[in-house]
């Protein structure tokens, strides 16, 4: 029964591991995205133009949502 109680434990750590390190890294990748792409949001002038930052920001997203589903699926 404790060999039981260990793997249950050691897949429950993992799960939250698993978590933890998702949350994490989507936070790091939208947060130093946001950062990149806010900084070529700026023309020429120095001008910020909203319309380029909401299009790669929208892009930026998408990339990192596909990516977060391919990476998390179940696999068997």
């Amino acid at each position: 029964m404790p060999e039981f109680r260990e793997a249950q434990s050691t897949k429950y750590n993992s799960i939250v591991w698993d978590t933890k390190r998702q949350i994490i890294w989507l936070v790091v990748g939208i947060s130093f995205g946001t950062f990149i792409v806010y900084k070529d949001a700026h023309d020429e002038t120095g001008r910020f133009d909203r319309g380029v930052f909401a299009f790669w920001e929208i892009i930026l997203l998408a990339i990192i949502l596909t990516l977060f589903y391919l990476y998390s699926r179940k696999k068997t």
